[in-house]
């Protein structure tokens, strides 16, 4: 009898020791409030819960979905999430309001901004460019073709950017005809009607027109003939205070977006059934799983930390994230007088820590599972 009791109470401690012990696991993970918003950019953190990378690094991603950045802002400025998804530019009206917010990360280079052709009847940059052999003037011929031409078009939004895509040639707004539209999605229906010539506007209506109009339509260029105002970032913020106590969470949220982005590179298939499930969950619409492939493969580039290195953060590259913010804040009259953007925007400085930790950069680096 006294050696059962001796045995039980051996176990019971053996039990308590092991609970402890999980407890004490548990309580060394670090949490962050991970504000999410169902946007195709920012689907890593939901990869990296399904894979478990955020427990691998120590952390427990907590995810609250918001529907938009605004709302995701707020949620950081009265400190109930720790980091919002947004970009460079989403966060100039915020510069006064929100002053503390600050991007740390680049996640992925948008390039959704694009102008569309009808086929046969234009020329793509890329068709330019093989045949003349030169970047620059690719880009002139790409760009003049558009002169006394038809859009159909809402104005009220997408005006600046086709402004943007005439002026690197020298041509303005009244160097093109243009037929105003309510919204955009009546623009793009009047194209597949067949009016007008070229068209620009919003990322569904690009993907309806490329995806179910193939025969109709074609990309005519994006990024390479709008300039920098056509050169877009997704990027993540958190507040000075967070960043300030919490630096090393913060890098490895960028490992985990580098190492999502090697497998949007090299086995894509592997977490697209995962982006589908949390898009469709959370956005009210449903995407197919092929028509994800074709956003990724058309509008969203994944870069590895050595390709933005060569790219997103070289100042000679013409994809330097800085090319972008300084053309925006030049057009914006959003931002309060003397923002310095550099300041709410220390990409730079966090790549470059980033790049210290030459344990995150073996994990990204290490085979793919």
């Amino acid at each position: 009898m006294k050696k059962t009791s001796i045995f039980v109470a051996m176990v019971l401690m053996g039990a308590f020791v092991l609970g402890a012990g999980g407890s004490q696991e548990a309580a060394e993970l670090v949490s962050v409030r991970v504000a999410m918003t169902p946007f195709f950019d920012y689907q890593f953190f939901s990869v990296a819960k399904e894979f478990g990378w955020d427990k691998e690094l120590g952390l427990d991603l907590q995810f609250t979905w918001l529907t938009q950045s605004g709302p995701s802002i707020q949620a950081l400025a009265n400190g109930s999430v720790d980091t919002v998804n947004t970009c460079v530019v989403c966060n100039y009206p915020f510069y006064e309001s929100v002053p503390e917010m600050k991007n740390f990360l680049t996640v992925n280079q948008f390039k959704g901004f694009v102008v569309l052709g009808r086929q046969g009847k234009s020329k793509s940059y890329n068709e330019f460019l093989a045949e003349l052999g030169d970047a620059e003037q690719a880009k002139k011929a790409t760009i003049e073709q558009l002169k006394g031409k038809t859009f159909p078009i809402y104005l009220a939004n997408y005006q600046p950017l086709l402004a943007a895509v005439l002026e690197q040639v020298g041509l303005s707004i009244s160097d093109v005809k243009t037929i105003n539209f309510p919204d955009d999605e009546k623009a793009a229906l009047a194209a597949i009607s067949g009016e007008g010539d070229f068209y620009i506007g919003g990322l569904p209506s690009e993907i309806n027109l490329l995806m179910n109009h193939p025969d109709d339509f074609k990309l005519i260029g994006g990024e390479e003939i709008l300039g920098p105002a056509g050169l877009w970032y997704s990027n993540i913020a958190s507040s000075e205070k967070w960043l300030d106590g919490n630096e090393d969470a913060a890098l490895k949220i960028m490992a985990i977006s580098y190492r999502y982005n090697r497998y949007v590179q090299e086995d894509i298939d592997k977490i697209l059934p995962i982006v589908v499930e949390a898009m469709n969950a959370h956005s009210g619409v449903a995407t197919e799983l092929e028509e994800l492939r074709f956003i990724f493969d058309t509008f969203l580039e994944f870069r590895t930390y050595g390709q933005d290195k060569d790219t997103t953060y070289n100042p000679d590259s013409p994809l330097f994230w800085e090319n972008s913010a300084k053309y925006y804040v030049e057009k914006s009259a959003e931002l309060p007088k003397g923002a310095d953007y550099l300041m709410q925007n220390p990409l730079g400085l966090w790549f470059e820590k980033f790049l210290q930790r030459k344990d995150l950069l073996e994990w990204i680096d290490r085979p793919l599972d």
